[in-house]
């Protein structure tokens, strides 16, 4: 009776019984993380009009902000696990520090400054989570649970994050920032508690640096195609995200329908991650993964016939965070269950941070070119046949034979 109870509460989504304290406790934590996140990358498009910056100087914001991200978690595996805990207090609370100072900002420097500083302060929180939530615990079979929960929930501020945004844009952006601040220091004592009983279980053994090679990473096939499928989505993800705001006022739209918009894309995301929870474990990872970059490959297809109706654009929205709740879920979980303890950080921080390097780069080359030389139109269909290219390579891609791993190990137990 217990069991069944057990596996119905994972059913619909819960899991109260079967996930450590010290899971709830990261999650609640990162959602108000993952919340700011998703605030500052949905409304830098309207945080640079707020400034008077022109489209192009918005996408170097945006490049400068998610490369800083990038190296952030990129950073994160010098870390050992003993020392996240504090990583992610401090990083909290210099994020509640500097995100209301955009209310003091006067000039295109400050701004790109701020933008930089918190790009990088948002790598170390949202990886640090990341990393932590696959060493709750030990037994795989229970990592597998919870992590499948801290995807689940904590995808929930996807959707909360850009409706609330735009239900408040009336006060002011840049107020919304001081507004918003105050969940980083919310979180931290929820941080905090993750000691004694409700300690991260994994810990370095002694001598252990805490991270590995990032060549060996490229060894795991699985991790390969998890990449190349993350770097598929990012494209027409990412280009919502930094071009929404801009081009939806080019379609006609006002900033308060396309924030709607953003949340209205985000039940997608929510939707499909907890499709995968019902599903999990998965060992014929296929057809997700070929599903999500077909996905990500028509919403970069309707982005580009935009110019033709408006509805397309709607439609590309409501598709585009599909391929993020599968193909960030499984990478994730391929990043921490695929490989050996000691090359957890560095595995998950590396996915996390080619992703992020990717979601910087095609903005930043979109806005020069729709700027400078094609405009939009053109520029979004080069987005589309990029996407095209990494679709194609996916498929070209093989899974790789039975390979025995501790995910695989697992299942079969």
């Amino acid at each position: 009776m217990a069991n069944t109870q057990a596996k119905s509460l994972r059913k619909v989504g819960l899991d109260f019984g079967l996930i450590s304290g010290a899971e709830w406790l990261i999650i609640i934590a990162a959602f108000m993380g993952r919340f700011l996140l998703q605030f500052y990358q949905t409304s830098i498009g309207s945080l640079g009009l707020a400034f008077s910056m022109s489209s192009f100087e918005v996408g170097i914001g945006f490049a400068l902000f998610t490369l800083a991200f990038a190296v952030a978690a990129f950073l994160m595996r010098k870390f050992k696990p003993s020392q996240l805990k504090t990583v992610e207090i401090i990083s909290l609370a210099l994020l509640g520090i500097t995100m209301p100072l955009y209310i003091f900002a006067s000039g295109f420097a400050e701004v790109y400054t701020l933008m930089i500083v918190d790009g990088f302060i948002t790598g170390l929180v949202m990886d640090s989570f990341m990393t932590m939530a696959g060493m709750a615990s030990k037994d795989q079979s229970k990592r597998q649970v919870e992590q499948a929960s801290f995807s689940f929930w904590v995808a929930l501020a996807l959707i909360i994050a850009p409706f609330a945004t735009g239900y408040l844009l009336h006060l002011g952006i840049k107020e919304i920032f001081l507004i918003f601040a105050v969940m980083a220091f919310v979180a931290i004592p929820f941080v905090a508690l993750l000691r004694n009983r409700y300690a991260l279980q994994y810990m370095e053994a002694k001598g252990h640096k805490g991270s590995a090679s990032i060549a060996s990473l490229f060894k795991n096939r699985q991790f390969n195609w998890a990449v190349i499928a993350a770097f598929a989505y990012t494209i027409p993800f990412y280009v919502i995200f930094s071009y929404g705001v801009i081009y939806g006022g080019v379609l006609g739209l006002s900033a308060t329908t396309v924030f709607y918009l953003f949340a209205a894309m985000f039940v997608g995301d929510v939707v499909t991650r907890f499709i995968i929870r019902l599903k999990s474990p998965i060992q014929n990872r296929r057809p997700y993964m070929v599903f999500a970059v077909s996905v990500a490959l028509a919403s970069a297809v309707l982005l580009a016939l935009s110019s033709v109706s408006v509805a397309f654009f709607v439609l590309a929205f409501l598709i585009a965070a599909i391929p993020d709740g599968i193909a960030w879920t499984r990478g994730i979980q391929i990043a921490n269950t695929t490989f050996e303890p000691e090359e957890i950080g560095t595995s998950t921080s590396f996915f996390s941070s080619s992703m992020m390097i990717m979601s910087a780069l095609m903005p930043l080359i979109g806005y020069m070119f729709s700027v400078k030389y094609f405009g939009f139109t053109t520029t979004l269909w080069i987005f589309a046949v990029v996407t095209g290219i990494f679709f194609v390579w996916e498929l070209i891609m093989r899974p790789a034979k039975a390979v025995s791993t501790p995910e695989i190990q697992e299942t079969k137990a």
